[in-house]
């Protein structure tokens, strides 16, 4: 048996250049193979992720544009409100590729030929779009200049939210009417005005202090009853949100045509009305309460407290802002911490409303320390102002932020 290995046949110097370019295209025609789409799985996930990304950068724009109103009105400045309009963000993919024959020598005596080379590069570039523009003047006036309307103050009575926080921010004006049988009414007007404001109102008399006295103590006297029946035959109050112990039964009415009705409250013989400010003016009012002095350094508090859980007297003020170094320590020990609002202003960075959860009955170690840090509504307030000015405007300004994939 012959056992000698057959030589190798070696190719021919133009074989070799087929064999070359044959290889070339072979890989080019791979690297150019659409990528596969992506699992119904990824492409659900990437969508809600997306969402949620747009979703807070929409919120802190926002809140953000509040924060930045609010010091602007500390130091009475004008405001200056922008719409923002839904993000787009439509990613763009392109592909580069390359085909070439270089020249590489075979061998003595033959002549050079050449080898194929291939590269392809995929790129995805994406950068979210959006556009900002000052309100128009039609929008302007109906969402910022004209006073909250009353269907949407009781919306928020009846909703469960603080209501000592609804009273100081959206109320301007309290006219309180008392009716003693066989006299005539006796009217009485507090104004909320913040610059009277000083120190909660502690031993101050002044404007603004005398109606966050008659509001704590309207409050204090319907916190703990109930409102009175109202009976289909109960004499129509228009503008009534509730009525505790009336004299006679009273029950709301929708207003006449053309008729507008300030909401009131009936407690026994004493009527309060209550006139509702715009959301410019509660803007204005939270910078004017800023101007508190005795805060630690870096911090700005609100001249007025309103009621916290587990705080003695309600001892949190109803707006916080607080500088870069003083939002540091107190989210010392909490890395997840993040704060509702943040913004540049005169060159330096300003915090508001951090996170808090905490529901206590009483001051006791821990979340329910009395710490007016731990019971902070900044962000009830901005939450607050935030509904408000997209209630206040027409369907189209508020567009929800929008997500188009092109893959």
């Amino acid at each position: 048996m012959d056992t000698r290995i057959a030589p190798r046949r070696r190719l021919r110097p133009r074989h070799r250049i087929v064999a070359g370019l044959l290889a070339a295209l072979t890989l080019a025609g791979c690297a150019t193979t659409p990528a596969v789409p992506f699992r119904r799985e990824s492409l659900a996930r990437q969508i809600s992720d997306d969402a949620s990304a747009f979703n807070e950068a929409y919120a802190r724009a926002v809140s953000g544009q509040i924060l930045l109103n609010v010091l602007r009105g500390r130091e009475r400045l004008p405001r200056h409100y922008l719409s923002m309009s839904g993000i787009q963000d439509a990613p763009s993919l392109r592909f580069r590729e390359s085909l070439g024959i270089g020249s590489v020598p075979l061998g003595d005596g033959a002549s050079p030929w050449g080898f194929g080379s291939f590269g392809a590069e995929r790129e995805t570039q994406s950068r979210p779009s959006y556009a900002l523009s000052p309100l128009s003047a039609d929008t302007l006036t109906r969402a910022v200049f004209t006073p909250t309307p009353a269907n949407i103050f009781e919306h928020y009575w009846d909703s469960g939210w603080p209501r000592d926080v609804l009273m100081f921010l959206l109320v301007g004006r309290i006219t309180r009417i008392t009716q003693t049988p066989g006299a005539p009414p006796q009217i009485e007007e507090f104004v909320n005005e913040a610059a009277g404001i000083r120190n909660d109102c502690a031993g101050v008399v002044s404007t603004g202090c005398a109606f966050v006295d008659v509001a704590r103590g309207l409050l204090g006297e319907i916190a703990t009853r109930g409102p009175a029946p109202t009976p289909p035959s109960a004499t129509p109050v228009c503008g009534l949100i509730d009525a505790y112990a009336p004299r006679e039964p009273l029950r709301p009415a929708a207003p006449e045509k053309g008729q507008s009705c300030a909401p009131r409250l009936v407690v026994g013989d004493v009527t309060y009305v209550f006139t509702l400010r715009s959301f410019d003016d509660i803007v204005y009012y939270v910078g004017e309460l800023m101007r508190a002095e005795g805060a630690p350094e870096g911090e700005l508090r609100a001249a007025l407290n309103v009621r916290a859980a587990g705080l003695r007297d309600g001892a949190a003020p109803l707006f916080r802002i607080v500088e870069e170094g003083a939002a540091r320590r107190d989210v010392e020990g909490e890395p997840r911490a993040r704060f509702a609002a943040s913004v540049i202003y005169d060159g330096r960075r300003w915090f508001a409303g951090p996170p808090v959860s905490r529901t206590c009955e009483r001051v006791g170690p821990g979340p329910c320390a009395d710490d007016p840090r731990l019971g902070d509504r900044s962000s009830s307030v901005l939450s607050l102002l935030a509904e408000l000015l997209a209630l206040n405007q027409s369907p189209e300004a508020i567009r929800p932020p929008s997500r188009l994939i092109v893959e």
